[in-house]
């Protein structure tokens, strides 16, 4: 077996390739953001009134720089904190209009990056790759 075809390899190079790639979108289409300042403002698009430390802990990330990354996205103007009426301590996140805005346009930019990278592979051998690829994360989850 050559070095090409161990899974190790495969999943370095893509991993690699695609962050290359999402990169080079977003810088295509001129979005003053890095790959955190994305991620987070992708997960709080999809759990609106989420909290810092909910993020912390579904990222394996410190708090401490999911709070300096969520600073840095109220400073830029695209998401807004409301106390938690549950708890004090904690402020709910939520995408404002110009962050919804914003997200629109990173949405087509990845859009790019999924079509080049899923050409020629037909909907069921991507649905194989996911299924086993959740095996597989929830394999080294569970260890």
């Amino acid at each position: 077996m050559n070095d090409d075809s161990d899974i190790r390899q495969v999943l370095w190079q893509l991993a690699f390739q695609f962050k290359v790639n999402s990169k080079r979108a977003v810088r295509d289409y001129d979005l003053p953001l890095n790959g955190m300042h994305i991620r987070l403002l992708q997960m709080i698009r999809r759990h609106p009134d989420c909290t810092a430390q909910q993020i912390a802990s579904v990222t394996g990330r410190d708090k401490a720089q999911i709070t300096r990354v969520i600073k840095e996205l109220e400073g830029m103007a695209l998401i807004t904190r409301t106390p938690d009426p549950g708890d004090r301590r904690a402020q709910l996140l939520s995408l404002n209009e110009k962050g919804r805005g914003l997200m629109a346009r990173i949405k087509d930019a990845e859009d790019e990056v999924k079509k080049t990278l899923l050409k020629g592979i037909n909907k069921k051998d991507q649905n194989t790759f996911i299924e086993i690829g959740n095996r597989m994360l929830d394999n080294l989850r569970e260890h």
